[in-house]
Parts: structure tokens; C-alpha cells; sequence
């Protein structure tokens, strides 16, 4: 699963220029709505993949195919929604369906065409993933294969994920200032990230995922007063999104020791 190095700029359209992608900010009257959290609990709850679903590959492959979709989704500058979203449909894909090994980075090329589609302004080509696979996997077949992944997907891709719930989070957390959210958005999606490659965090749901991420990004930043415990943080986000208190505190315990373990390897 090599990773070709080219122009990893978006590709010029509708007279934009090039590498400049025009983002859309959260709006506060959605964000700090709580039927849009109370929505979204009950969406992710529908389209939740357990850990011990069938027809899951090893977890060592599945890591090495998820690095590899994050480095593909990075490079190409991708909204942060759409590798998280593209690995949930691979896991979707692979609880119901078997699938040879010789096939799992056309199915993983097609999960992030697809989360590209539904997340992306400017949607990655099936011609840029090939060139990503060293063109073992050809453009058309990563357009034959959407469509067998949408059918089996039963034509559901607008799912949750942990993203979804930062930013009524954020819109509601009093322990926070405004200029320090914008550092605790990157730290959370970063860890969105890391957990998304791997696999022990599909115990949880995304709700509790994000609540997770966001107290132990606040932990780590130290960017709220002494008085403010962590536990506290994590019992207001937890009371927020209705997600379960000792099921957040065990996903926070989980990302703890997996960053811990990230920066070792880094030393």
C-alpha cells in the first residue's frame, strides 16, 4: 500500500484557484441546539458497528489500511469528517460482507470517494486514488465497486461520526475561552483520528468518543482553571450528549494510554 508522492493540491473548479478550498464555518443557532445533539444521538445509535460483528479482517491489516487512508485523506488536505466517515464504512462494509485480501484497498479507495462525496467540498477523484495505489487499482473499478458498497451500505451514508458532536461541545462548554477553541478542535480531531485506526475504540459510540476526546484535550492543554477537574468536564459532556458516564470514562481511559504509547513510539 504505497503512497505515490505528487501535487497533493485540490484540483481547480468552478474557477477556484488552485489549492484554495473555501470552508464553511459551524453556525451557533445549529450548534447550540440541543434537538440537533439530541438528533444525532439517536442517528449514530442506528448505524452503530459492533467489534465482534463477522467478516471483520485482522486488526493488524485493518491498521495498516486505516494508516493508509489517513495519510491518503491528509495529504489531499480532506476535511477532518472524511477519514473517520471513510473508516466507518469500511467497518460497516466488512461487518457484513467477506471480502478477499487482494480487494481491500479498492474497498478502502471506495469508502474515502465516498466520505469525500458526503463531506467534501471539492470530492477526491477515482483517477487521484488509483495514482494512490500505484494504480493496482484502476479508476473504473473504484467506480464499479461504489456501487456495490452503497448497496450493501443499504444506500445509508449519512452517518455520525465523533466530529459531529464537537462542536455543540464546544458552543456549550463554560470552562473554556474563545481563543483557546480552536486549539482544542485540532487536538480533538487528531485524536478522532488515532482512534479511528484502531480497532478497540468500536466499543464505543461516536458520542462517547467525543466526549472522551474533548476532556482529555482539556486535560492535556491545561486550559481551564485549577478548579475545573476533569471529571467534571466529563461528567457536563457526558449529561449534555445523554451519552453513559462509565462508558466515556473507560474511552477516556483507553485514549490516555494510547496517546502515551504514540509518543513513546516518537522518542
Amino acid at each position: 500500500m504505497n503512497i505515490s508522492i505528487f501535487d497533493s493540491d485540490k484540483t481547480p473548479e468552478c474557477g477556484m484557484e488552485l489549492g484554495v478550498v473555501v470552508r464553511t464555518g459551524s453556525d451557533p443557532t445549529v450548534t447550540g441546539d440541543l434537538r440537533v445533539v439530541s438528533n444525532l444521538r439517536a442517528s449514530e445509535e442506528s448505524s452503530w458497528v459492533t467489534p465482534s460483528s463477522p467478516g471483520r479482517v485482522p486488526t493488524d491489516i485493518r491498521k495498516l489500511l486505516t494508516e493508509w487512508m489517513f495519510k491518503v485523506c491528509e495529504e489531499q488536505l480532506c476535511e477532518k469528517e472524511v477519514f473517520p466517515l471513510a473508516v466507518h464504512y469500511l467497518d460497516c462494509y466488512l461487518s457484513r460482507c467477506s471480502i478477499e485480501r487482494s480487494h481491500l484497498q479498492c474497498l478502502a479507495a471506495v469508502c474515502m470517494f465516498l466520505a469525500s462525496k458526503m463531506r467534501e467540498l471539492v470530492p477526491l477523484t477515482a483517477s487521484k486514488l488509483s495514482i494512490y495505489t500505484d494504480c493496482s487499482v484502476s479508476a473504473p473499478s473504484i467506480l464499479r465497486w461504489e456501487v456495490k458498497v452503497v448497496s450493501r451500505l443499504g444506500w445509508c451514508l449519512a452517518s455520525v461520526v465523533p466530529s459531529d458532536f464537537l462542536e455543540p461541545i464546544l458552543h456549550a462548554l463554560p470552562f473554556v475561552q474563545a481563543p483557546f477553541l480552536q486549539i482544542i478542535r485540532h487536538h480533538v480531531h487528531s485524536y478522532i483520528a488515532l482512534a479511528a485506526m484502531d480497532h478497540r475504540f468500536l466499543a464505543f459510540l461516536p458520542s462517547t468518543l467525543a466526549c472522551a476526546c474533548v476532556s482529555v484535550a482539556m486535560q492535556r492543554l491545561k486550559i481551564t482553571d485549577r478548579d475545573v477537574s476533569s471529571d467534571s468536564i466529563v461528567k457536563f459532556t457526558a449529561n449534555l450528549l445523554s451519552a453513559d458516564l462509565s462508558s466515556v470514562l473507560c474511552c477516556r481511559e483507553l485514549l490516555g494510554s494510547v496517546l502515551e504509547l504514540s509518543l513513546l513510539s516518537l522518542l
